[in-house]
């Protein structure tokens, strides 16, 4: 039986989209976040050994492949140790790391979210052109149910990342072309990441809230003008913009994550002496 207390956790399911056949979070990275809010809340604290691989398989209901690279993805953050033959072992590292240790697991999915970026860049400035053509009231109305969504979050002073893909996901559907519609589904889940990863970033999280709010506002503005060649160049901004926001907070991530490093290994304890390894 696992030592965590009931409640703290529920079974892993994949991430549903909402639409069929489009990709899911991958079962290994759900797990991850588990494992890392196990860290968050204190189920398990530094020195304590994780679970052993066979009761996470049981616990999680996930393959074996699945929790041995959920496990390797947390050593990379420098969040346990892995002593053969012993098990995986929580390292000491500061409260902060830990709090932002779900963002710095996105140093993981740079590469795929870099590739996502570009492929939107041509996809989706496709997708506002036809859009620009295509798109009727109910389009309209669905895109500016969205921007409603995202004011109303800025009021309540919550995240704004996961909403503020839907404006793509109806921009997609405005135009009324299937496979782009899931295409742009299918990019959410690394979209809202990158979006979390600015809001933490970010030096003013209320000015860039209304910037984002603002950007997508402006894109509906010239969607609604009907000029594809505009909408097409609109969107090829908002994205790029998006871009360069993007790689500086990776770069600012990557820096801290190489000063945590540093500061978790002058404090990491020594193991005791004639322990099996």
């Amino acid at each position: 039986m696992l030592g965590i207390p009931r409640g703290k956790s529920v079974a892993i399911e994949p991430t549903r989209t909402g639409i069929a056949g489009a990709p899911r979070e991958s079962l290994s990275t759900q797990t991850l976040d588990q494992l890392i809010g196990w860290l968050k809340d204190g189920t398990f604290k530094p020195g304590g050994k994780l679970p052993s691989q066979n009761e996470l398989v049981e616990h999680f209901g996930v393959s074996r492949t699945g929790i041995r690279e959920a496990l390797q993805m947390m050593a990379v953050l420098n969040l346990i140790e892995i002593r053969p033959g012993s098990g995986c072992f929580v390292k000491t590292v500061s409260t902060e790391y830990i709090v932002h240790a779900d963002v710095l697991a996105l140093l993981l999915e740079k590469e795929a979210l870099m590739d996502v970026i570009e492929t939107r860049k041509l996809v989706e400035s496709g997708i506002a052109a036809l859009a620009t053509e295509r798109a009727v009231a109910e389009d309209f109305w669905r895109m500016e149910d969205v921007l409603i969504a995202i004011d109303r979050s800025i009021q309540k002073q919550e995240s704004i990342a996961a909403i503020a893909t839907e404006f793509h996901c109806a921009l997609a559907e405005a135009s009324h072309n299937a496979v782009l519609a899931k295409l742009v589904r299918s990019f959410t889940r690394l979209m809202a990441r990158a979006g979390e990863l600015l809001e933490t970033n970010v030096d003013d999280l209320a000015a860039f809230k209304r910037y984002e709010l603002t950007s997508h506002q402006d894109l509906l503005d010239v969607i609604k003008q009907r000029d594809p060649e505009k909408s097409r160049r609109a969107m090829l901004d908002h994205i790029s913009f998006s871009e360069g926001m993007i790689v500086r907070a990776f770069q600012r991530v990557e820096t801290a994550e190489s000063e945590a490093l540093v500061a978790a290994s002058a404090i990491q304890p020594e193991l005791t002496a004639g322990e099996p390894v």
